[in-house]
């Protein structure tokens, strides 16, 4: 996508096509004269320029990416619920004059979203591709819609309707959040594509921020509705999601490989308005296209492991393993047992885990200015490297057990809060779904949100055995292992993770092509590197 051709831009355009004029005689890769042409456009347009430009394209992909916010919720309503009085009473056992839920059950309700959510996930490379972006968002809302009725109407003690219902629902968040990236990654201007991606991350967060409130509000009733009603509000994101869909616009990318040019026209217009140069931007949509059938006859997933996809695909999915190697699960997921050990009460704890949340939506805003200030690059390893710093300093505090103490690992919570969310959180949205091509895009970033369900059901998993008292109960010590983790994960990104900005699709392509090292990405001339006298 590209924005009004000004006078700065068309200079820039000018010089890139006579540094390409060069580059044609040599290269593998075709005519790349029109790409120059609106990478030069792209780049000199600001994300500023580019929200009063392409504001109808910014409000769309926010409206595409609200079924994250079912993801986030969903991560958080299974926890909250297993402390509601009436829940354990009527899925739990009577033992010792109190109820309790199955240790066993306990993990099964906690990770089968998860498995849903890997099966959703890998559907959406077929579904997206046969049905359009829109129709893969409408897919998700109806099966979402019936996931969601079986959970509400499942009668007590029908714990295996419950989990067959949360599987279903789970089946959906994957294709949400997957079909999320996808989309605006493809509609969004290069100058917003971070933004956008990004906001993938906010959806999430304000999914967790709104299941603590609802859970909060409705914990203390007595009645089933204590548990039903937080299954029934989402309800209400699905309902608006399939009534503004009609309306929303179709990824031109999808329709300019469906053929359906004069479709991919009017859409480019209607997201950018009268002012933009829409044939040049379906120009460079299909000569990308025509590029990338260069490279690959095919678009299966298993050609999201041959040749250079192999290098793309692995870091689409190892964005989400470091998160969870970072210890989002530990610190996060515990946040509210340690504001307990640093002696609030129950409510003032689980009040602190919802401030907790909150933090994080502002850390996430702030993501908004720094992905195009400092790059995508720069932000992840860094983040990586202060998750690291913070995790071994509450390793380090937890060999004390004073009160001090344990007040400053409830502080290093928040503070490792805002630092995800300011960094690895919404940047790995953000590289995943920018590292693939665009005719592999739908399987990459499927296979993202795959392995982002697997190793986060594991750790989930693993976690409460490392810290509950009846178990290894290191407490804080898990620090240590996360630490160890995430600082073997920053080595890895500053090797692996590419910069990503201010880079169009079409240039992403011949540098992975090219094999250029990501440490090179935002530095490397395309077309100096190509020219004759090389």
């Amino acid at each position: 996508m590209t924005g009004t051709v000004d006078e700065k831009a068309a200079q820039t355009a000018q010089s890139e096509v006579d540094a390409t004029s060069g580059f044609e005689k040599k290269s593998p890769h075709g005519n790349l004269t029109t790409l120059a042409q609106a990478a030069a456009t792209e780049h000199a347009i600001t994300p500023a320029q580019a929200v009063r430009t392409y504001w109808r394209a910014f409000a769309w992909c926010l409206f595409i990416n609200m079924g994250a916010l079912l993801w986030g919720y969903d991560s958080q309503v299974g926890g909250g619920l297993l402390s509601v009085s009436s829940f354990r009473r009527d899925f739990g056992s009577l033992i010792d004059q109190q109820y309790v839920l199955a240790a066993s059950w306990q993990s099964a309700f906690n990770s089968i979203s998860s498995i849903g959510g890997m099966a959703g996930a890998f559907s959406l490379g077929y579904i997206s591709e046969l049905f359009g972006r829109r129709g893969a968002v409408a897919v998700a809302c109806f099966v979402s819609i019936v996931g969601i009725l079986i959970q509400f109407l499942t009668p007590a003690h029908k714990n295996g309707m419950l989990l067959a219902g949360k599987l279903i629902n789970g089946f959906s968040l994957g294709m949400y959040v997957s079909c999320a990236g996808s989309y605006c990654a493809e509609v969004s201007p290069l100058a917003l594509r971070g933004i956008t991606t990004a906001s993938v991350n906010l959806w999430i967060d304000l999914g967790q921020f709104m299941s603590n409130g609802v859970i909060r509000g409705t914990g203390n009733r007595t009645d089933a509705y204590a548990y039903r009603l937080p299954f029934a509000l989402q309800w209400i994101f699905p309902v608006i999601l399939l009534a503004g869909l009609p309306f929303a616009p179709e990824s031109p990318w999808w329709l300019v490989r469906k053929g359906r040019i004069d479709d991919a026209r009017k859409v480019i217009t209607r997201l950018g308005g009268p002012t933009i140069d829409a044939d040049m931007q379906l120009q460079q949509i299909q000569d990308t296209v025509e590029l990338e059938d260069t490279y690959a006859a095919s678009a299966r997933y298993i050609d999201c492991f041959r040749g250079v996809n192999l290098r793309r695909t692995i870091v689409a999915m190892m964005v989400f393993v470091l998160q969870q190697g970072a210890g989002v699960v530990f610190v996060l997921g515990f946040s509210t047992y340690f504001f307990e050990l640093a002696g609030f009460a129950d409510t003032n704890a689980f009040n602190l885990g919802i401030g907790v949340t909150a933090i994080g939506i502002v850390g996430n805003l702030l993501t908004f200015y720094t992905v195009d200030k400092f790059g995508r690059r720069f932000i992840f390893f860094w983040g990586m490297l202060a998750c690291t710093t913070v995790l071994l300093l509450i390793g380090f505090i937890s060999i004390s057990h004073s009160q001090n103490a344990r007040w400053t690992v409830a502080a290093f919570t928040i503070i490792y809060n805002f630092i995800y969310q300011t960094g690895i959180g919404p940047l790995g949205y953000v590289i995943f779904a920018e590292v693939s091509s665009a005719k592999l895009r739908s399987k990459t970033v499927a296979l993202g949100i795959w392995v982002n369900s697997l190793s986060g059901m594991v750790v989930n998993i693993v976690v409460p055995y490392l810290v509950n008292p009846d178990e290894a109960n290191l407490g804080g010590y898990v620090g240590f292992i996360f630490g160890g983790l995430a600082f073997a994960g920053t080595i890895w990104a500053w090797y692996f993770i590419p910069e990503t900005k201010d880079r169009t699709v079409d240039e992403l392509d011949v540098l992975f092509e090219e094999h250029v090292p990501a440490r090179q990405f935002a530095t490397h001339n395309l077309f100096r590197s190509n020219s004759p006298s090389n």
